[in-house]
């Protein structure tokens, strides 16, 4: 699998795109990425990047900011980090980079499923045969 190039087709910083290409190097190394996830291993790797940046300005200036009002304010990259981390650990899932993932994918590949093609909770099993329910009543109106 060609390495993006982070620059070029994500428009990253300079550091951005190092951290980027550290993460993908090790992550490359754990798992083989299909055509079809490497959109979402160039995702993962940006937003471990991300954070890795937003942490750096949080470093630097402190949790706290002084506000255009001149107050102190939470700093703005606090919310990068949520959010980029949020998508870390949902693209970690996905990809079976965590030891949860990678034990559940290990486990539907020796039973011969594919891991994306079953709910992976109670919740989500409810809400499908709910779905399901609703859309055979409404094609009984039919």
């Amino acid at each position: 699998m060609i390495e993006p190039d982070w620059v070029t087709e994500f428009g990253a910083s300079a550091t951005t795109a190092a951290d980027a290409s550290d993460v993908w190097a090790r992550m490359t190394t754990d798992i083989a990425l299909t055509d079809s996830q490497r959109d979402a291993g160039a995702a993962y790797c940006l937003a471990v990047a991300r954070v890795a940046e937003a942490e750096r300005l949080i470093s630097r200036d402190g949790l706290v900011i002084v506000g255009v009002n001149g107050q102190l304010v939470k700093h703005p990259a606090t919310a990068l980090v949520t959010a980029y981390s949020a998508s870390v650990r949902a693209l970690q899932n996905a990809l079976g980079l965590n030891p949860y993932a990678a034990a559940r994918n290990r486990t539907m590949a020796k039973a011969g499923t594919d891991p994306y093609d079953v709910p992976e909770t109670a919740a989500d099993r409810r809400r499908e045969s709910a779905q399901l329910d609703a859309l055979s009543k409404f094609e009984d109106m039919l």
